[in-house]
Order: structure tokens, then C-alpha cells, then sequence
């Protein structure tokens, strides 16, 4: 019967998922999205992760001592190592993630997209900025480094410019990317 192919298809890929996603899900205190993300990048492996120290957590950028404290404890608790080896024996294999560059044109910074960028769709924008190293926040604030303005930039250019924050248009994060090879050009 067809449904029943399809719903055995489903359940073999769901048994396949991304790592960060698989991070985030496990629901380890101080791990969000963005975290699990970084984290999935820099280890790569479940296996990696669960053997990393709080120092080794550490040095990654973004993760604070809560944060690396949070993520071995969590591997340690002997209830997480069990339920985490029932999903293994389940068949359950997060995909492994290649390590992005470690160091980038925005590596360490904290870049904000507003407006409607006119080539990009939001979320390859924000891929290529973590493929440059930077983290694509949703938000302005003190912390912010650099916003990339679209048309259409509303509040958040306002406020980018109360605060002084470098602000870029679509073609200078263009001109970037292309630099960068990560863009041909169009």
C-alpha cells in the first residue's frame, strides 16, 4: 500500500537529520538555535560534542562558561549518554557537518539585514554572512557591527544610525561576496 511506503520512507529519513537541528532538540540549557549551529560546526560530530571539554567549549567563539558548562554536564549525566545511545540504536544518525572557515571578513561580528535585499533571499544571507565567520542577528543593539540595508530599511537602519553602527547597501555585500568567491558575478 502506497501510504504505508510512504510513511516507512518518512520515518528513514527522519532517522537522518541535521546535527544542529538534533542539538537544539536535545534541549541542553543555554543551547538555542544559533548555538546548536556553531556548535555542530565546530565539532561536526555528536560523538565530538559529547567528548569536548568545557575548555575546548570554550575557545569556540560565542560560547560562554554557562553555555560549555550546560553541554558537559549534559553529556555526563549518565540518563542523556543512555537515551542519546537507545537513538544510535534506533538508527538514528545525525548528519555530519563540515566545519565552516574559522576565520572570515565577519568573523566575530554581529551583522543585522533589514529591508528586502533585491538578489538574496534572507536566509542565503544570512548563510553566506556565517560562511564569512559572522553571526546573522535579528535584532540592533550595541552589539550590532554592521547592518546590511535593503530597500525598504525601516527601524532598524534608524536605529543602526542613532547608534553609529556601520551600515552597508545590497551592492557593497555584493562587492564583498564576490571577493570572497562566493558569488559570481551576475
Amino acid at each position: 500500500d502506497v501510504l504505508a511506503q510512504k510513511l516507512l520512507h518518512a520515518i528513514d529519513a527522519s532517522r537522518q537529520r541535521p546535527l544542529p537541528r538534533l542539538l537544539f532538540a536535545l534541549g541542553i540549557r543555554h543551547i538555542g538555535e544559533h548555538l546548536a549551529k556553531v556548535l555542530a560546526r565546530q565539532f561536526g560530530t555528536l560523538d565530538r560534542l559529547a567528548a569536548a571539554t568545557e575548555d575546548a567549549l570554550m575557545a569556540v567563539h560565542e560560547v560562554g562558561p554557562a553555555a560549555a558548562a550546560s553541554v558537559v554536564n549534559f553529556f555526563s549525566t549518565p540518563r542523556n549518554r543512555e537515551i542519546l545511545a537507545q537513538l544510535k540504536e534506533a538508527g538514528v544518525e545525525p548528519e555530519v557537518v563540515v566545519a565552516a572557515p574559522q576565520e572570515g571578513t565577519f568573523t566575530g561580528k554581529s551583522i543585522v539585514l533589514t529591508g528586502t535585499l533585491s538578489t538574496l533571499g534572507r536566509k542565503e544571507a544570512q548563510s553566506l554572512i556565517e560562511q564569512l565567520g559572522g553571526r546573522a542577528a535579528n535584532s540592533v543593539s550595541k552589539k550590532t557591527d554592521l547592518v546590511i540595508a535593503g530597500t525598504e530599511a525601516g527601524s532598524k537602519l534608524k536605529k543602526a544610525q542613532d547608534l553609529g553602527i556601520e551600515v552597508w547597501d545590497e551592492p557593497r555585500f555584493l562587492e564583498l561576496l564576490q571577493q570572497e568567491g562566493l558569488r559570481g558575478e551576475d
